[in-house]
């Protein structure tokens, strides 16, 4: 963060000894309350809930958003994917004065989504535009049935309200002892699926400190216990039930510690259409028309059914599809997106049909299968772990020194699998074996075996199992294989960036090399909105971070887009030809997690938002060309203007970081801040502040790479505000 920290220790309750580095505001507020009160005057809105949480496809429905900070004055909403379309429904009651003002802790607006009839079932990210700049992202849940609103009074079963099956529950667990009733009828026979989401919808929210766990009870109407769910889908319960009796049933609705938030939100799609948890082959080849699948889930059966792929970008391996069978819309599930040279070999395996889609009790018949099925590399190998103790086997020939990568796709397509591959000899003997894996920063039970190498000309197996022995027809997997060489991924921190006229900002965008990859990779936007430019930095080969700056033109109008970030590099073997590599960032939002630290969690959009002005409306650099040599330090005079009425506390930094954790950091090898010799925290009406910039003694030389100097305001103790001038261009010169 910079000189506005020091060092303390203190005791919490737990009598650990606690070593942290807090600025003196942040560490006073933290400990009287345990949360940092803003100093920006400008924050943008944090979204919290909405309500209904789900639109139903081919209508037009109505919702109240909430949020921290602002609201009042958003115009704009903007939804991935296709076939949603949001609306700001006006506020009539609104004044200048209200929409200028941020000191609200809450806020609410109506809004509206119109979805088309073709579009795909499943949760969209949205966010909205107001004049302090663009939200944090929200969730809405697109359902194929009516939406049923929760009453105000069904907190007890004599109130429970009534619903027609099929229909999307919305409500929300908003107090403690908070218990929702439903009621419903049905006739004997009928198997309905109830699919809960909740847990889910607030894994993008920026400040939730306590997470809701539902657990949903099917009840006779007298209130007998039929059926309950608890965890399935992480937190959120399914619950798959055959009424052998017709009749009025209660659905019960609650956390299961019986606490309740007014943000605890929760969709329940209850029907008696195909559900899908996955599908077998679980994977489709860019550019075929279509693949026949087996259905793995409820209500469904042996009938294959034909499944498309639509369109996406190649690096979005996990693709959403939805389907019919017999004649009736499944629900979304997930398959690989795989270019493998459209080659899937299948383990000689039949699926029984089933409705149940949990793992097996060891009751199942075995699967036929051949002792190991052959495969050239590249391909896409998938089977099914029917039996538990079953160990699947695929067989492939290898040149010595030739290198391949395996990347099981199971968990992430929701399979019951909690895969474990090895590679052995034809005799069996243990070569490689991989179980867990991160992917985007989150921990997988998916494994990788990336750049595994053949120590000798020959025939190797691939071998995949479950890491508990376990099996049944929800344990499938797909494993794609390919020939392993260098490369680059891009993640960019964070989702939104948010200028004013006349003024500028940063992102940083972080590398993960692969394979041996060392080359310099130079980044590129796309889709910047009217009145804003970008320089885009580099990253060098001795670094792993780079930076893009933007700057919004004194006469750029309001106004909000999506962009794209990518990089390009030379891959260069030698007495090969050099190939291009192009990769697009991974975009990360920021959250603040319980007990005060800073998240990442995928999402798939990064939005600039040009707004109003901020709490910083100008920066002067004293200069923007620094040229170092080893072992000397230059000063940066750094001169903010502040609005008139903004006296919070500024930090200076050239590094985006949070308790001294570095989430951005684009100065050249062997550059550091010498925080000694800065002055980096601005307070109350304080405007003058510098940076000293010092080369080690073996720093390499380098030339013009850019670094930004970040103005900091902060929103919470997690949470900035970021201004930007024109990135310092840094030299060393040996």
């Amino acid at each position: 963060m910079g000189t506005d920290q020091f060092q303390t220790v203190f005791v919490c309750p737990l009598k650990l000894i606690v070593r942290c580095r807090f600025s003196a505001v942040a560490l006073f507020v933290a400990l009287a309350s345990g949360h940092l009160r803003a100093q920006t005057n400008n924050s943008y809105p944090m979204l919290m809930s909405l309500k209904p949480a789900a639109a139903q496809i081919g209508q037009t429905t109505e919702h109240e958003l909430s949020a921290r900070y602002n609201l009042a004055g958003a115009g704009q909403i903007l939804v991935n994917g296709v076939g949603v379309i949001g609306e700001i429904i006006p506020n009539e009651k609104e004044t200048p004065e209200d929409r200028a003002k941020n000191d609200v802790m809450g806020s609410k607006c109506k809004l509206k989504f119109t979805v088309s009839a073709d579009a795909l079932p499943g949760v969209r990210d949205f966010r909205v535009m107001t004049p302090h700049g663009v939200s944090t992202l929200g969730q809405l849940v697109i359902a194929r049935d009516p939406v049923v609103s929760e009453s105000a009074e069904n907190d007890t079963l004599d109130k429970a309200q009534t619903f027609a099956v099929p229909s999307t529950l919305c409500g929300t667990i908003e107090k403690g002892e908070d218990v929702d009733w439903y009621r419903f009828s049905v006739e004997a026979g009928s198997c309905l699926t109830f699919h809960v989401r909740s847990q889910r919808l607030q894994n993008r929210l920026h400040d939730m400190q306590t997470r809701v766990d539902p657990r949903i009870t099917l009840r006779t109407a007298q209130g007998a216990t039929v059926a309950a769910s608890d965890n399935y889908y992480a937190g959120d319960p399914l619950l798959n039930y055959t009424f052998a009796q017709a009749g009025e049933y209660l659905l019960e609705v609650r956390d299961v510690r019986y606490q309740g938030n007014v943000d605890w939100t929760y969709s329940i799609e209850v029907n008696g259409r195909p559900f899908v948890t996955q599908a077998f082959p679980p994977v489709l080849i860019r550019g075929a028309a279509q693949t026949p699948m087996n259905l793995i889930g409820f209500n469904v059966g042996a009938t294959l059914a034909q499944v498309t792929l639509p369109e996406t970008r190649l690096q979005n391996k996990i693709a959403t599809v939805a389907t019919f069978w017999n004649e009736q819309p499944t629900n979304e599930f997930f398959v690989l997106n795989s270019a493998a040279s459209g080659l899937v070999i299948v383990e000689n395996v039949q699926i029984a049909p089933s409705s149940q889609a949990a793992a097996t009790d060891g009751t199942q018949p075995p699967a036929t299968q051949s002792a190991s099925t052959p495969f050239s590399i590249p391909a896409v190998v998938a089977g099914v772990i029917s039996t538990p103790g079953e160990s699947d086997k695929f067989v492939f020939e290898a040149k010595v020194q030739e290198k391949f990568t395996f990347e099981v796709f199971a968990r992430r397509l929701q399979s019951g699998l909690d895969p474990k591959i090895r590679i052995t000899n034809e005799q069996g003997g243990l070569i490689s074996e991989a179980d867990d894996a991160t992917y985007q920063r989150v921990i997988s039970s998916d494994s990788i075996l990336e750049n595994w190498t053949a120590p000798a000309d020959g025939k190797y197996i691939l071998e995949v199992q479950d890491l508990h022995q376990r099996g049944g027809p929800s344990f499938t997997y797909a494993v794609e294989a390919t020939r392993a060489g260098p490369y680059f991924l891009l993640e960019v921190d964070t989702d939104k960036t948010l200028l004013s006229p006349g003024m500028g900002g940063v992102i940083y965008v972080r590398t993960l090399r692969k394979n041996g990859f060392t080359g310099e990779i130079q980044l590129e936007v796309e889709g910047l909105p009217s009145g804003v430019t970008a320089i885009p930095g580099r990253i060098p080969s001795e670094l792993n971070d780079g930076m893009i700056h933007f700057t919004a033109a004194t006469d750029a109008p309001k106004g909000v887009s999506n962009i794209q970030v990518l990089g390009r590099a030379v891959l260069v073997s030698p007495g090969k030809e050099e190939k291009a590599l192009v990769s697009y960032g991974t975009v990360f939002q920021e959250y603040y997690s319980p007990g005060g630290g800073r998240g990442n969690y995928p999402v798939e959009m990064h939005t600039i938002s040009v707004a109003e002005p901020g709490d910083v409306r100008k920066i002067t650099l004293s200069k923007t060309d620094i040229e170092l040599r080893p072992g000397e330090s230059q000063r940066i005079d750094v001169e903010i203007e502040r609005a008139p009425d903004f006296k919070g506390n500024v930090t200076l930094d050239m590094i985006y970081q949070h308790l001294e954790q570095p989430y951005g950091n684009s100065l050249p090898k062997g550059v550091t801040v010498d925080i000694a010799s800065s002055k980096t925290l601005l307070t109350a009406v304080d405007t003058k502040g510098y940076i000293t910039l010092k080369a080690a003694a073996d720093a390499p030389a380098i030339s013009q790479q850019l670094a930004p100097i970040n103005v900091h305001v902060s929103i919470n103790f997690v949470m900035k505000h970021t201004f930007c001038e024109r990135p310092v261009k840094i030299t060393v010169v040996r």
